[in-house]
């Protein structure tokens, strides 16, 4: 048995995996970042008790606790995670010191990059990169089947590739970062902004006149009845993740690349749009046998990734 935790920008799921691919018992928690480190530590600490508990468990029945969280992480420390506040958070030792469980940290994207290329790929490919949107946006490598950290631990952070040098700001402290572009966070706060600022159009009755509840798909169901200001801020996600896709493509020359996330989830078109701008702008030879893949695993990818590398 092992406990796989995702820990990301909004929310934080814990789940017991009790053999490949099989998740027996499973918690949602918001993650509340916003009031640092040691709550949600000790949330996440909490939940931990609460699924052993469901399960009829003790720490002891448990072989170790993977942690796939967003950000850099070097040898189990979260090292930077712009989107949790966080900067060398000892996630390792605290949670070993309170369970007594053997705990292992990596990034979530990773994770979920290896959860998919292996029970959802079921390992089909050798050369795969995977793209998750959502907050932020994170990135996995897989050369040669096996998962690509890079020489100092924190490779893959494709969301800080600049697309744009002197574009908009992003939370690394950069500017024109594909994040700051394409991330979920980022988008939703550009359209929310004009709402508060008077901006109705179309996409007011599609909140319900409630900018509070805005998220990308509501954007995109604007942007597809012609609303203004939707269509401005879609048509330049679409471009940007394209041109992001391109430059993957073309540097990488990867079998796959995998594309998940709550925006990827939560949107109907983006994807496709996205293909169309990436097959116009990339070189011929790179897109030879290429395939561009929605992920399938949603929340359970990082979790299985992780439990998995560990």
């Amino acid at each position: 048995m092992r406990i796989g935790i995702d820990v990301g920008g909004t929310k934080t799921v814990i789940g017991l995996v009790d053999g490949p691919g099989k998740i027996a018992v499973r918690r949602r928690i918001p993650t509340e970042s916003m009031r640092g480190y040691g709550p949600v530590r000790d949330d996440i600490l909490a939940a931990i008790d609460g699924v052993l508990r469901e399960a009829g468990l003790s720490p002891a029945d448990v072989e170790s606790i993977g942690v796939a969280a967003a950000g850099q992480v070097l040898r189990d420390t979260i090292v930077f995670s712009p989107n949790l506040g966080w900067e060398n958070v000892p996630v390792k030792a605290d949670l070993e010191r309170t369970t007594g469980i053997e705990t292992f940290v990596e990034n979530d994207v990773n994770a979920a990059t290896y959860g998919e290329w292996q029970f959802g790929l079921a390992g089909s490919a050798a050369h795969v990169v995977g793209i998750f949107i959502g907050t932020g946006i994170g990135g996995g490598l897989i050369f040669d089947g096996r998962l690509y950290r890079g020489y100092g631990g924190v490779a893959a952070e494709v969301g800080h590739m600049s697309l744009n040098p002197g574009g908009y700001e992003c939370r690394c402290g950069s500017t024109g970062c594909f994040e700051a572009y394409c991330g979920g966070a980022y988008v939703v706060e550009r359209v929310r902004t004009r709402l508060d600022q008077g901006y109705r159009g179309k996409l007011w009755d599609i909140v319900g006149g409630r900018p509070e509840a805005l998220h990308a798909g509501h954007i995109e169901a604007a942007y597809l009845e012609g609303d203004e200001i939707c269509t401005a801020v879609w048509k330049e996600v679409i471009e940007y993740l394209g041109i992001a896709l391109q430059n993957l493509v073309n540097l990488l020359n990867p079998e796959v690349i995998i594309c998940g996330g709550g925006v990827i989830r939560g949107t109907t078109q983006l994807l496709e749009g996205a293909k169309a701008v990436m097959e116009r702008r990339s070189l011929a030879p790179s897109l030879a046998g290429f395939r561009l893949e929605r992920a399938s695993l949603g929340d359970d990818a990082a979790i299985l990734g992780v439990t998995s590398l560990t």
